[in-house]
């Protein structure tokens, strides 16, 4: 029934099969090693990013809280400077000197007693 030829031509496809398809594994194989080291980059980028960001956030809050302290520093000796010159200004001597002043000096005055501490 199956002659020579056929069975070579059977057995031909056959190794045509077996040959394509360990193509096409061995082709896969190589995609996917070649996707699995991308996406290793990838993630060893992403956390060098994100280490460098932290580094940048952790500076960027130092430098706020060193310049909230300078800030609160400015502003207490500020309101100190005011309330050492509202005193002299409500001390006794002064008011028992008092004479008339510009009305700009006094409202400058004002504003400065009522600045917020």
């Amino acid at each position: 029934m199956f002659g020579r030829v056929q069975l070579i031509i059977i057995g031909g496809i056959m190794l045509f099969g077996a040959l394509t398809g360990i193509y096409y594994s061995w082709r896969s194989g190589i995609e996917r090693e070649a996707l699995l080291e991308y996406n290793q980059n990838q993630l060893e980028q992403n956390i060098k990013d994100q280490e460098e960001l932290k580094k940048k956030m952790e500076d960027i809050d130092s430098k706020r809280k060193q310049i909230e302290e300078e800030n609160t520093a400015v502003k207490k000796a500020f309101n100190d400077k005011v309330n050492d010159i509202s005193i002299v200004l409500n001390s006794k001597e002064v008011i028992s000197n008092d004479k008339s002043s510009s009305q700009v000096l006094k409202d400058t005055v004002k504003k400065l007693q009522e600045l917020p501490k």
